[in-house]
């Protein structure tokens, strides 16, 4: 690479841009591109530890922009899987009927144990719910069709003890925004997840750089995707 290409492409990070160095007719077909990158990464994992467990905050129905159902269900993982919205969690059992490897707990994921407001759509379970209002009025939600609702909260520690989890390899958070209030309650001590799936479009640049760079300093690195960020740890 020449001069003039590096001093452009360091230009561009100025503006948290870069230039694609993809042949010009994926750019043109962008359904060519093989975006799965979670699967490769399960599979590549699965080699050093074929009993993988997994813990997915935020399922919703188990359907809906889910990356990781169905490679649960083909390798017939075991794990837990967390959705706070009844309507919801009530098609997400009927989605894992017949796994009983995978637990189904009605709950949501935060700092402390106990409950806590949350936000939904009146009349029905939504992917956008979240423990912040603001976020659905960002997404155009009226204000007279959001409802909040009580839901229980866990620790990712007590929710591990509970089902009786000695370890963690699969973390797959989609919390609308809360993601990294997640990850930050992560002891590396204790659990020390080989892979970590999160929503980064929602956070915020200065949330989105946080979390990276902690999980850089515990030796993660990183597979970017349109939505999400799959940081990968080699033990």
């Amino acid at each position: 690479m020449n001069r003039k290409k590096i001093a452009r492409d360091v230009f561009l990070r100025k503006f948290q841009l870069e230039r694609s160095y993809r042949p010009s007719v994926l750019l043109k077909h962008p359904d060519w591109n093989y975006t799965n990158f979670l699967a490769l990464v399960v599979a590549h994992v699965l080699r050093s530890r074929p009993n993988l467990t997994f813990l997915q905050v935020g399922a919703f129905d188990g359907l809906h922009n889910d990356a990781l159902s169905p490679i649960a269900q083909a390798y017939g993982l075991r794990g837990i899987i967390v959705e706070p919205q009844p309507g919801a969690f009530e098609r997400l059992k009927a989605c894992y009927a017949g796994q009983p490897q995978i637990a189904l707990v009605n709950a949501a994921i935060a700092n402390e144990n106990g409950m806590r407001d949350f936000y939904t759509r009146t009349g029905q379970a939504s992917p956008l719910a979240s423990f912040s209002r603001e976020h659905l009025l960002k997404h155009k939600v009226p204000p007279d069709q959001i409802v909040c609702q009580q839901v229980r909260c866990c620790t990712l520690v007590s929710l591990l003890k509970e089902h009786g989890f000695d370890r963690l390899d699969l973390l797959q958070i989609d919390a609308e925004g809360y993601d990294y209030e997640v990850i930050r309650t992560i002891d590396f001590s204790a659990i020390r997840p080989a892979i970590i799936r999160f929503e980064h479009v929602h956070l915020s640049s200065t949330d989105a750089n946080a979390c990276v760079e902690l999980l850089a300093s515990q030796g993660y690195r990183f597979i970017v995707e349109r939505r999400d960020l799959i940081a990968l740890i080699e033990h």
